[in-house]
């Protein structure tokens, strides 16, 4: 296998595994690079999804999302891939989340639904969720609060902290959504991060670096069988394998994965393309930034400081 420090440069037994159902979507929300992708629109094959869960249980492999682009809730058998995948997630916009879909979920093994309205404002909501209707959005959630009262499913409620809701707060959430009166669930905080860019925008200021910190923490199958080891890759530019073709072991046992890693420590963006968007603004606030998050990444063990960031980098 290969190694780097005796270790392997993939480690299965710590890597953040996703898997793209579908890359079909019913928003092109701001901060999503969906509307340039080049990959085929496409679903996951059902076999192929019951391949990867055969070859993940066989190596201990367990799913944190299941989602990468797309919107997962329009996968038609996404109930029984839940099954499949014991203990993985599911992240939705939270539109199509009617009452059927809602019993659907209930109904599977799924633990944990993170629903995604990203603000309580309905004029600011357009601006990050295009495609999305602010209160049937809030109306879907709502409903499926009160059905999944009682269950042992954590409903996540997403605030994100973005340039555009800095004003707001968690308070905001959990009174529009009268979330006292739910034990399953709960109001979150996420980063909008530069997925669509690295510039800045109306919603997040300019990034520079590798966000992980390290180029192989994810094991992405995106939706028609390729692998990538960045959760940022969305096109798949730096596939890594294909498991219609090949097993996780002999993906994490490829040679693409040195050559990579030999890319990266060279700053070869040639070889790696997405690294280098990641990588392009060199210069300026952007890198004192990520030296910030570096250190960061480090300390925020002892000193809790992920949510004084998130705000630091995320607001004007």
């Amino acid at each position: 296998m290969a190694s780097h420090a005796h270790l392997p440069l993939l480690d299965l037994g710590t890597v953040k595994v996703g898997i793209e159902l579908t890359n079909r979507c019913n928003m092109r929300c701001s901060m999503c690079p969906l509307h340039s992708l080049t990959r085929e629109t496409t679903d996951m094959p059902w076999e192929l999804v019951q391949k990867v869960a055969d070859d993940f249980a066989a190596n201990g492999i367990k799913v944190r999302w299941l989602h990468e682009m797309g919107e997962p809730l329009l996968y038609e058998r996404l109930p029984e891939a839940i099954d499949l995948f014991p203990g993985c997630s599911v992240s939705t916009n939270a539109m199509a989340l009617d009452e059927r879909m809602g019993t659907r979920l209930l109904d599977s093994s799924l633990t944990r639904l993170r629903l995604c309205p990203d603000t309580v404002n309905p004029e600011v909501y357009p601006k990050i969720r295009r495609g999305g209707v602010f209160h049937k959005v809030v109306a879907n959630i709502r409903a499926f609060l009160e059905l999944s009262r009682g269950s042992s499913m954590v409903v996540e409620v997403q605030k994100m902290v973005s340039k555009l809701t800095a004003h707001e707060t968690v308070r905001d959430f959990e009174k529009l959504y009268e979330i006292h009166r739910y034990p399953q669930a709960k109001v979150i905080e996420k980063t909008c991060e530069g997925l669509d860019t690295t510039d800045a925008t109306d919603l997040h200021e300019e990034f520079y670096g590798c966000f992980q910190g390290y180029p192989f923490r994810w094991f992405i199958v995106l939706a028609d069988g390729r692998v990538t080891h960045c959760c940022y890759d969305s096109d798949g530019l730096q596939p890594i394998g294909n498991m219609k073709t090949s097993t996780v072991r002999e993906i994490v046992e490829s040679p693409v994965l040195e050559r990579y890693m030999r890319a990266f420590k060279a700053k070869d963006w040639t070889t790696l393309p997405r690294c280098g968007e990641c990588h392009r603004n060199a210069s300026g606030a952007a890198v004192v930034k990520d030296r910030l998050v570096q250190i960061g990444r480090k300390v925020d063990h002892v000193l809790p400081v992920k949510k004084v960031g998130r705000r630091i980098f995320n607001r004007s």
